[in-house]
C-alpha cells in the first residue's frame, strides 16, 4: 500500500469533514478512494490477492526476532529525517509556529498577486513541514506499538494536523472570492504565481458546487453527524461480532476472527474453509438488520451532499473531485460485463483441476495446484526485481539499487510492528518502506510492488513543486502494478520447469481475476444500491443482500454455487463506506498491464511515456497524466485488452497443468 500525504483527513471522517480539512489540494467533492485515513495520512492498500489487510495490527511476537537483533541493513534509518528528539521537537514547533503565521493571512490573498503567491507559498511550506513531523511519527510509531512515548508522539503529530487543516480551512473559499480574470493576469505577470495555474483552476472548476460561506459551515457541522454510520459499521464490526469456533486441519477447536478467517479461506481442507466461510457469513448475516440500516444512513448521507451541492447523483458527486467522467466508471462495468464468460470459464477449469462437483465461494482462494513453494531469502528476492526492472533503464534501477542498499526499507518482522506493507515518505523526505518479509512468492511480489510507489514518489518530488509533490488515488496503483507485470514476466522467462510457471502464472491470474473481475463486481453494486436509494427504494436486508448475490450470481456463473450466507458478503465489505473509490482497483489494474505489456513488447515511446506519468505528480488530471503514458482510459482497449491477457494465461495455466499431469501419468 501506498500512504498518501494528504494532509487534513483523518479516520472517520464523513465526506464533507475530510473535504473541509484538505488544504493539500483543491478539495474534492468526495473522500479520495481506498483510504482509511489516519491524522490526515491515508493509508492506501496494495491488494495482491484481494483479502483486506488490518489497519494498524502489531505483528504477532511469537518466534519472531527482536529488532536488536535484526541486522541494520534490513531496518530503515529515521535518523535521515530527524536525528534525534531535539531535532523532532524543533521541527513540531516550526510547524506549530507556520500555522499560526498562515491563520494570520486570512484576508489578505486579494491584496495583490504577490500577497496570494505567498499565502500559497507559506501554505505549501506549513504543509511539507508537517508532513515531515507526521510521517517520522507514523514510522518510528510502526516500529514498535507497544512503546508509549512513540504512541504519544503519533497522537500529538495527529493533533497537530487537525489544528492545521483547521488554520488552513479559509483558503480555497478565500480563493473562490477572488476573480478568476485578475487572478489569471497576475498568473500571466508573475511566473512563480504561474506555477499554480493548474490548482487554482481547480477550484474555480468547483465553483458552481461550492455554497454561500454559511452554508458550508453548516454543512461542515454536520460531518461528525453523518460520519456516524462509518464509524459504527467499524465498532460493530471490530469489537462487537460473535465469531463461533471451528476446527483446524487437526481436528483442534479455534475461534475464528475476521483475521484468522484469511489463513482458514486459503486451507488445502475444504471442510476447514467451508466453516470459516460458513461461520463468518452467517455472523454477519445475524446483524443484517444493523448492518443494512447503517449501509442506508451512510447511502443517504451521501444523497444528502451530492443534493446539497447540486449534483446529479451520488457518483458524480464522488468523481467530480479528480475530474474522472462517469462514462469512465460505466466504460468499466459494461466492459468487464462483456467478458464475464472467461470468469466463468476461469470457474470451470477452477471446478476440473480440484476435482468438485461444485465451485463455493470458498473455493475461490486456494491454490488450484498444490505445490510446495520454496523459501526465497530477501536479498535473492532484491536480485531477482532489480533483474526483472532493467527495463524501465538505468537511471531507474539505480534508483531503485538506492534504496535497497541505503536503509529506506524494514524489511522484517518483529515483536509488535505494524502488520502488512506499505510505502510512506513526505515531499522532505525519501519514500520509506515497511514490510514483514517471510520469503514467500507473494511477499517477494509486494517489495516490487511497494518499490513501485516509492519509485511513483520518488520521480513525482524530484519533477514537481510542493503544491503537486503527491499524486491522486486515480493513478496510485499503476506504477506498482507495472512493477508487479514485469517481475512476473521476468519469472516466467527464468522459469526453471513447469511446477514454476504455473505458480507464477496462477499468481498472475489471481492478480487479474481479484482487482480486476471482483472490484468491478463490488463497483457494479455500490452503484447500484446508490441508483435504488435516489430513485426512492428502502435498502432493506432484503434488498442489499439480494441484490448482492444476483450480481455474484452473474459474475461467477452456472459452475460456482452461492450458499444463502454468502449474501451477507453484501453488508461486511468495507469498501462500501469508501464512496466510489473501489473501481479505481480495477482501472489502475487495466491501466499498469497495458503499461507493462507494451515495455516487454518493447513498443518505442513505451518507457519514455511511464518516466512522464511517474514525473509529473498531480500537476494535471489523472485521466490526462495516464495519457502520458499512453492509456486512454475512457476506451474499452485497456481493459478488454486486460481481459484479453486474463484468457491467454488461462489457457497457457490449463494446458501446462494438462502436460505435467500426463506426464506425471507415465
Amino acid at each position: 500500500m501506498r500512504i498518501s500525504r494528504v494532509a487534513g483527513r483523518f479516520a472517520g471522517a464523513s465526506s464533507e469533514t475530510r473535504r473541509r480539512n484538505n488544504f493539500w489540494r483543491a478539495p474534492s467533492m468526495t473522500p479520495k478512494r481506498r483510504s482509511i485515513a489516519i491524522c490526515g495520512l491515508a493509508f492506501i492498500f496494495c491488494n495482491h490477492s484481494g483479502a483486506h489487510m488490518a489497519v494498524a495490527q502489531a505483528a504477532s511476537p511469537a518466534a519472531i526476532k527482536q529488532r536488536s537483533d535484526i541486522p541494520e541493513k534490513y531496518r530503515w534509518n529515521l535518523t535521515e529525517i530527524f536525528v534525534n528528539d531535539p531535532a523532532y521537537e524543533t521541527a513540531f514547533q516550526r510547524t506549530e509556529e507556520l500555522i499560526n503565521r498562515f491563520k494570520a493571512l486570512k484576508g489578505t490573498l486579494g491584496k495583490s498577486g504577490d500577497a496570494l503567491l505567498a499565502g500559497l507559498k507559506l501554505r505549501d511550506d506549513m504543509a511539507a513541514e508537517l508532513d515531515r513531523v507526521v510521517v517520522y511519527s507514523g514510522l518510528s510509531y510502526h516500529e514498535d506499538m507497544s512503546v508509549s512515548a512513540a504512541q504519544g508522539r503519533w497522537d500529538r503529530a495527529q493533533s497537530l494536523s487537525t489544528r492545521a487543516a483547521e488554520a488552513a480551512s479559509w483558503l480555497v473559499p478565500e480563493i473562490l472570492t477572488l476573480p478568476p480574470e485578475t487572478v489569471h493576469s497576475w498568473m500571466e505577470k508573475n511566473e512563480k504565481l504561474a506555477v499554480y495555474r493548474h490548482f487554482i483552476d481547480d477550484i474555480h472548476r468547483q465553483r458552481d458546487h461550492f455554497l454561500s460561506p454559511r452554508e458550508e459551515e453548516l454543512l461542515a457541522m454536520a460531518g461528525d453527524v453523518t460520519s456516524a454510520p462509518e464509524n459504527v459499521y467499524g465498532l460493530l464490526t471490530n469489537t462487537n461480532l460473535d465469531f463461533p469456533k471451528i476446527k483446524d486441519e487437526k481436528g483442534q477447536e479455534v475461534q475464528l476472527s475476521s483475521a484468522k478467517y484469511y489463513n482458514f479461506i486459503y486451507s488445502k481442507d475444504r471442510r476447514v474453509r467451508r466453516e470459516a466461510f460458513i461461520g463468518l457469513h452467517e455472523t454477519y448475516a445475524a446483524k443484517a438488520n444493523t448492518l443494512a440500516a447503517l449501509l442506508s444512513a451512510h447511502v443517504k448521507q451521501h444523497m444528502f451532499f451530492a443534493k446539497a451541492r447540486g449534483f446529479k447523483s451520488c457518483r458524480e458527486a464522488a468523481l467530480f473531485g479528480p475530474n474522472i467522467p462517469v462514462a469512465v466508471y460505466d466504460n468499466l462495468v459494461a466492459t468487464v460485463n462483456k467478458h464475464l464468460p472467461r470468469l466463468h470459464r476461469y470457474v470451470a477449469i477452477r471446478k476440473k483441476l480440484m476435482g468438485l462437483d461444485d465451485v463455493r465461494q470458498y473455493d475461490l482462494y486456494v491454490p488450484m495446484i498444490e505445490v510446495k513453494e520454496d523459501q526465497i531469502p530477501y536479498d535473492d528476492a532484491v536480485a531477482t526485481i532489480l533483474k526483472g526492472l532493467t527495463p524501465l533503464g538505468p537511471d531507474y534501477t539505480g534508483t531503485l539499487k538506492k534504496a535497497f542498499e541505503s536503509r529506506w526499507i524494514d524489511v522484517y518482522e518483529t515483536p509488535n510492528k505494524r502488520s502488512g506493507a506499505y510505502c510512506w515518505g513526505s515531499y522532505l523526505t525519501h519514500p520509506y518502506l515497511l514490510l514483514n518479509y517471510t520469503g514467500t512468492m507473494n511477499d517477494r511480489s509486494t517489495v516490487a510492488h511497494e518499490m513501485g510507489h516509492a519509485m511513483h514518489s520518488w520521480y513525482t518530488v524530484k519533477n514537481q513543486p510542493m503544491i503537486y509533490g503527491d499524486y491522486a488515488t486515480f493513478c496510485a496503483e499503476v506504477a506498482s502494478t507495472v512493477n508487479e507485470v514485469l517481475l512476473a514476466h521476468h519469472l516466467l522467462q527464468e522459469a526453471k520447469d513447469d511446477t514454476q510457471r504455473l505458480l507464477i502464472l496462477q499468481q498472475q491470474i489471481e492478480g487479474i481475476r481479484t482487482t480486476v473481475f471482483r472490484q468491478t463486481m463490488f463497483a457494479e453494486y455500490e452503484q447500484l444500491i446508490h441508483e435504488l436509494a435516489e430513485g426512492g427504494t428502502p435498502l432493506t436486508p432484503e434488498v442489499l443482500t439480494g441484490r448482492y448475490l444476483d450480481i455474484v450470481t452473474k459474475y461467477y456463473g452456472p459452475d460456482c454455487v452461492n450458499d444463502p450466507c454468502a449474501a451477507a458478503e453484501g453488508l461486511r465489505i468495507p469498501h462500501f463506506y469508501r464512496n466510489f473509490y473501489v473501481y479505481t482497483y480495477a482501472t489502475s489494474h487495466c491501466a499498469a498491464t497495458n503499461i507493462g505489456r507494451r515495455i516487454i513488447a518493447r513498443e518505442p515511446g513505451a518507457v519514455e511515456g511511464l518516466m512522464k506519468f511517474l514525473s509529473a505528480g498531480s500537476s494535471k488530471y489523472p485521466l490526462d497524466i495516464l495519457k502520458l503514458a499512453g492509456v486512454d482510459m475512457t476506451t474499452p482497449k485497456p481493459i478488454e485488452d486486460t481481459l484479453a491477457l486474463f484468457d491467454d494465461l488461462l489457457t497457457e495455466f490449463e494446458t501446462l497443468y494438462q502436460k505435467q499431469s500426463a506426464k506425471a501419468a507415465r
